[in-house]
């Protein structure tokens, strides 16, 4: 048996398989953080990463006969096209950076100075501030005032009605994340400190708990996302120090 039998697959192959395992790894990163709104930016690398592979692939292939590994990377290319896509357009309907947002005083704590989330949080169940508000496409909330207004530099939250998506401010600055339970100050912290996101689905009957723009803890409940007009109604808790 001669050197040449006995020799690996061809070069050529063993690029087409490290290419195709690449580009199934980013379409699945890809897929994944947009199942659970992970970052815009994220989606958009790792989908344009999944298209461009596959279509290096296509390249390298042109002149050759049809094989059904080929149709794989079609399929590479369509579900990285798609999540890039999805994350760009999710990009455009985002929140305002918050760069763009109009300069206003921020409220201060009782001691006059902003404070922020503890490593170890306090145990006191007493919420400091309650309300519930409607959000319309693009509202704003200062969970503190529980005042809803355009794009300002106190506010929390903002609601995206295409989506039906809850951001924090300036496009996922602040943490935000799922609540299992009935949350209080001590939980919400604990579990910001463990799993957050820039935004959320607003589901209903959904809590989440985040951090709000003057670094007090809160928690957020979904009551109602079935209005004809696309609008969200939120009840709310606020902990201060």
């Amino acid at each position: 048996m001669t050197s040449s039998e006995t020799a690996g697959p061809p070069a050529r192959t063993r690029e087409a398989v490290l290419f195709t395992g690449l580009g199934l790894v980013a379409d699945t990163a890809a897929v994944a953080q947009l199942a659970v709104s992970g970052s815009v930016t994220g989606i958009l690398v790792t989908g344009l990463l999944a298209a461009l592979l596959g279509f290096v692939l296509l390249l390298r292939r042109l002149g050759s006969a049809l094989r059904v590994a080929d149709l794989l990377v079609a399929v590479l290319i369509a579900v990285g096209a798609g999540t890039a896509g999805a994350a760009f357009d999710r990009l455009l309907t985002a929140p305002e950076a918050s760069a763009s947002i109009p300069a206003v005083t921020p409220a201060s704590s009782a001691g006059g100075e902003n404070v922020t989330v503890p490593a170890t949080p306090s145990p006191s169940t007493t919420a400091t501030g309650e309300g519930e508000v409607t959000l319309a496409d693009n509202d704003y909330l200062d969970l503190e005032s529980g005042v809803v207004s355009e794009a300002n530099a106190t506010a929390d939250i903002v609601y995206n009605a295409p989506y039906t998506d809850l951001w924090t401010k300036g496009g996922g600055e602040l943490r935000i994340t799922p609540f299992d339970g009935t949350p209080t100050k001590a939980a919400c912290a604990a579990r910001l400190q463990r799993r957050h996101y820039g935004s959320v689905d607003a589901e209903k009957g959904a809590w989440y708990c985040l951090e709000t723009t003057e670094r007090n803890v809160a928690a957020v409940r979904v009551t109602d996302v079935s209005r004809p007009d696309g609008s969200v109604t939120v009840s709310y808790l606020v902990w201060k120090p």
